[in-house]
């Protein structure tokens, strides 16, 4: 069959794959009913193209599988997430990490993937990696693939009641209402086998975990600004001025925002919910904000805020809710600045195309009354 082969005829093959390895290369030489010949054209190409060999095996390893009767590679669902977490991540060894597998195998499965569909799906151009017309394409349809065996899955979960399950549930550092970490626990303590993971991050970052498919739910400190997205009122919160009870304003009965803008400020860093609204307040009077001293929006610093005041190092802004323990422990005294009056207001935010599951329909539903009940 093979024996008038010339192993020049397999010096301009193009290789798309990586190195297979020797062992799998012999079990698919076994599975061949020509194994001499075989055996031989692998001689050939090893003597004529030695510096290329891992090379040469591996596309004639590609060519034999086309060579059995009755052959057949089907497309998987785990070809599909896989796929998918490769084009949306842009790196084969970012995809790995993330689903948790070795990058060799990522690589296979998505040459698999090409093979079967008999299209390139991904190119590349200097470093960068980017998708074909076919991999825009077939990304796509893998989306609504992926979301559609997502639904079977909470349909079952309904099935079964609230009993388990669970809930990816984002919310801005700043912007987390103590009556949201509250209601989370009433939630599990009624629905024990739900399990609710939650991600403390920036409102932008979870917008696009939102679109992403990555979260079910999000607090966000602003309205969604993502097409993808619908958002609605949570919660409101007073914001307050506070200082240490030794300050020389914190025994006066009112305060001037004027007088105010003249003190040491510590605040959150450009970017903020809660500083857009204080600057805004304080050009609407025709005054500069600008703190003394600045500390990230994220998970712990409102913890951050409250020791720098506590510690004289100036005055700050937050939520009364996330002071309250302070001020009646006697750390924090809330400043009365009538020109401030601001409140803050978050907003619970899911996709506006994907179907809510009767249990993330319920948690949301479960988190508005519990903050209602607060006040």
């Amino acid at each position: 069959m093979f024996e008038n082969v010339s192993a020049d005829s397999f010096v301009p093959l193009l290789y798309e794959s990586r190195p297979i390895n020797t062992i799998c290369f012999e079990r698919e030489m076994r599975s061949t009913n020509n194994t001499a010949s075989i055996r031989r054209l692998r001689h050939l190409i090893c003597k004529k193209v030695k510096e290329n060999i891992d090379k040469q095996i591996r596309e004639f390893y590609k060519a034999s599988l086309t060579l059995r009767k009755g052959h057949k590679v089907s497309m998987t669902l785990h070809q599909v997430k896989v796929f998918t977490t490769v084009a949306k991540l842009k790196s084969f060894t970012l995809a790995g990490e993330k689903l948790r597998v070795r990058q060799p195998s990522v690589s296979l499965l998505v040459q698999g993937l090409q093979r079967e569909l008999g299209v390139k799906l991904f190119e590349r151009l200097g470093n960068k990696m980017r998708l074909t017309t076919a991999g825009e394409e077939l990304l796509q349809r893998s989306e609504d693939i992926l979301a559609k065996v997502e639904a079977i899955r909470e349909a079952m979960d309904e099935l079964k009641g609230l009993k388990k399950g669970k809930i990816s549930l984002g919310s801005s550092g700043i912007g987390t209402p103590s009556a949201l970490l509250s209601g989370i626990k009433a939630f599990k303590d009624q629905y024990a086998g739900v399990e609710v993971i939650l991600t403390i991050q920036k409102s932008e970052i979870l917008q696009k975990k939102l679109v992403d498919g990555e979260l079910d739910v999000a607090i966000l400190g602003w309205p969604p600004t993502s097409p993808a997205l619908v958002g609605k009122p949570y919660r409101e919160e007073d914001v307050v001025t506070i200082a240490p009870p030794n300050h020389p304003l914190a025994n006066e009965e009112t305060v001037p925002l004027d007088r105010i803008a003249k003190e040491p400020w510590i605040g959150y860093d450009k970017g903020s919910p809660l500083r857009a609204l204080i600057e805004q307040r304080f050009a609407e009077k025709g005054l500069s904000f600008k703190p003394d001293l600045e500390v990230n929006s994220e998970l712990g610093s409102k913890d951050a805020i409250k020791s720098a005041v506590e510690s004289g190092l100036g005055i700050g802004f937050l939520c009364k809710c996330h002071v309250l323990a302070h001020i009646e422990a006697g750390r924090l005294k809330v400043l009365n600045v009538p020109e401030l009056n601001l409140k803050r207001t978050t907003y619970i935010a899911t996709h506006k195309n994907r179907q809510k599951s009767s249990l993330v329909q319920a948690f949301i539903e479960f988190v508005g009354n519990y903050s209602d009940q607060q006040g």
